[in-house]
């Protein structure tokens, strides 16, 4: 038990540190296809819709997906008390009760970490690139 949680900290260390430490990047940066003779297209014109309503329907998605498994593991916990309640002291019924409650909280957590992890991406991706300024020393001519 003390290894699985050790390997699940330190999991959720690396992904907590992979999304602070990774730069915003953006397919977009830099090119802009919609400006010049091109801004009247079909697709120039209706470009953000169609993100805005896939980025509507995978959100959804997973909202009704993370209240359906905290539903579930709401139920799987009261289950695992009623199991433990009902124990009568015999170890091996508590022990699964003590389990399918561990269980039901681990469930609920990893969901509550996926949600965060697709709605950070998607979040990412709406975003429109951020354009550098004068003031970036980055993109100053050397002389």
């Amino acid at each position: 038990m003390k290894i699985f949680t050790k390997i699940l900290t330190a999991g959720m260390l690396m992904v907590g540190l992979l999304g602070v430490f990774t730069p915003s990047v953006s397919a977009a940066n830099g090119i802009d296809i919609c400006s010049g003779d091109s801004k009247d297209s079909v697709y120039c014109q209706n470009k953000d819709k169609g993100e805005d309503q896939v980025n509507g329907i995978i959100k959804t998605i997973v909202g009704v997906l993370l209240m359906a498994v905290g539903a579930i593991s709401i139920i799987m916990i009261v289950i695992g008390g009623i199991l433990f309640a009902l124990s009568s002291g015999d170890a091996q019924k508590a022990a699964k009760a003590r389990s399918t409650i561990l269980y039901a909280v681990v469930g609920l957590i990893v969901s509550v970490f996926a949600s965060a992890i697709v709605n950070f991406v998607f979040d990412g991706f709406s975003k429109p690139p951020v354009k550098p300024d004068a003031s970036c020393n980055y993109y100053k001519e050397e002389k």
